[in-house]
């Protein structure tokens, strides 16, 4: 089960609340009118959830053949300066 607390406790005690989601290895559910009408996540949660939307969109590229086999240090390079071109650097 989540932990909750209502959109009033966020008001009142909002450092108290970040500090527990911080701690919390789950979302806080902030309730009003007894409904869900939000979440509050930690950091850690936050970071773990952006790497997992990073790597589900590198296997999506990689399945549509839009990524490419570099074998070569050379190749590697080669790469790389065609980013920083593309990159205005």
């Amino acid at each position: 089960m989540f932990n909750t607390v209502s959109a009033r406790q966020i008001q009142r005690e909002y450092k108290k609340i970040l500090q527990r989601a911080n701690k919390s290895e789950e979302p806080i559910i902030v309730m009003a009118n007894n409904k869900p009408l939000g979440a509050v996540v930690g950091l850690d949660i936050l970071e773990r959830l952006q790497i997992e939307a990073v790597l589900n969109q590198a296997l999506e590229d990689y399945k549509a053949g839009k990524t490419k086999t570099i074998s070569t240090k050379e190749e590697l390079e080669a790469d790389f300066e065609e980013m920083r071109k593309e990159a205005g650097f």
